[in-house]
């Protein structure tokens, strides 16, 4: 008895209670990010770390002010909820723990809701929206070529100026829609096979991975751009980007009269379709869509079989979409 009491003194309250600190505890993943310049913090886990278990509860409950922002931290897992970041609700900054860590999933299609847009895992139309670190995926089977209403969109973003850092955007025919407004996209995954990025938004994809999961012994094709009108501030820029996958892909296709494309710089492997771009049978769109590419290099760079009507542009042309003028961004980002 004597010897465990002389044991004891030895030990001082200060390392007891240094041990108690140090040891780690399962939510301490989440107070390891900056929260100075956010009127309100709100965690979403899974596993209980967090004062919500669904992400939409979490949405529901922030300020979603013009003149202060919120941080909605969400943690390890997936989410299997339908979510809407609804008008209202401005300045949201999303954090993940990593796009392959963290995912937000739903399986709609055009058949099952009421066509392709409302077709979305998770919708945009608050302003000043970002998102770091997670992905976004409709789960929906892969449809057969030719399949009526098997669009499914992961990601439906409508509000402006909003912005995608290090996120993965999942899906098949018709991933992406970035719909309106102005958008930028920095170091983002985006998988699809037909239409996977499509709409009338101002968009800059900076550094991105372009990935094709068309099916074999088909013709996929990245693009679907929206502009409707000459006069439009709308387009896709790819800049720094890496074109991948499995089955062959066309850059772009005439979805609408005045479409605007331009990869700079961007490597393309052999996915992509040495004609490049498809004019969809209207020819005369051959007149009136904007498709360039700039420096870009790979085997799917090679232009010598390109559409006629594809430009390979110069520096000083290429000048007005290669950075965040483009989008205004010097303004907002």
């Amino acid at each position: 008895m004597l010897f465990f009491i002389l044991f004891l003194s030895i030990i001082s309250p200060v390392q007891l209670v240094d041990q108690r600190i140090h040891h780690p505890s399962k939510c301490d993943h989440l107070s390891r990010f900056p929260t100075k310049g956010f009127t309100m913090v709100l965690k979403v886990s899974l596993s209980g770390c967090g004062r919500f278990k669904r992400i939409q509860d979490a949405i529901d409950a922030s300020i979603g002010s013009s003149q202060s922002k919120t941080l909605i931290l969400i943690d390890f897992g997936i989410y299997r909820e339908r979510v809407i970041f609804p008008k209202n609700k401005i300045n949201l900054v999303v954090q993940g723990m990593g796009y392959t860590r963290t995912s937000i999933e739903w399986n709609n299609t055009a058949s099952s809701s009421k066509g392709t847009s409302e077709s979305f895992s998770v919708a945009v139309f608050g302003d000043k929206f970002t998102a770091y670190n997670i992905s976004f995926k409709n789960t929906a089977p892969a449809p057969n070529p030719g399949a009526i209403d098997a669009q499914a969109v992961a990601l439906r973003v409508y509000g402006d100026k909003a912005a995608f850092y290090g996120c993965g955007f999942y899906g098949n025919q018709d991933t992406l829609l970035d719909q309106e407004g102005r958008h930028f996209f920095k170091e983002c995954f985006i998988e699809g096979s037909i239409d996977f990025i499509f709409g009338n938004g101002r968009s800059l994809y900076e550094d991105c991975t372009i990935h094709s999961v068309a099916k074999e012994n088909t013709l996929g094709c990245i693009t679907a751009n929206g502009k409707v009108l000459p006069n439009e501030r709308a387009g896709f820029v790819f800049v720094n980007c890496k074109i991948t996958g499995s089955a062959k892909v066309w850059l772009g296709r005439a979805w609408r009269p005045y479409a605007s494309v331009v990869f700079s710089k961007t490597y393309m492997s052999r996915v992509v379709s040495l004609d490049g771009w498809n004019d969809m049978g209207d020819h005369k769109a051959q007149r009136t869509v904007y498709y360039g590419e700039h420096r870009c290099y790979g085997p799917g760079a090679n232009h010598i079989k390109r559409v006629p009507y594809a430009k390979q542009l110069t520096d000083v042309e290429a000048a007005p979409f290669t950075n965040i003028s483009f989008i205004d961004g010097e303004q907002w980002l």
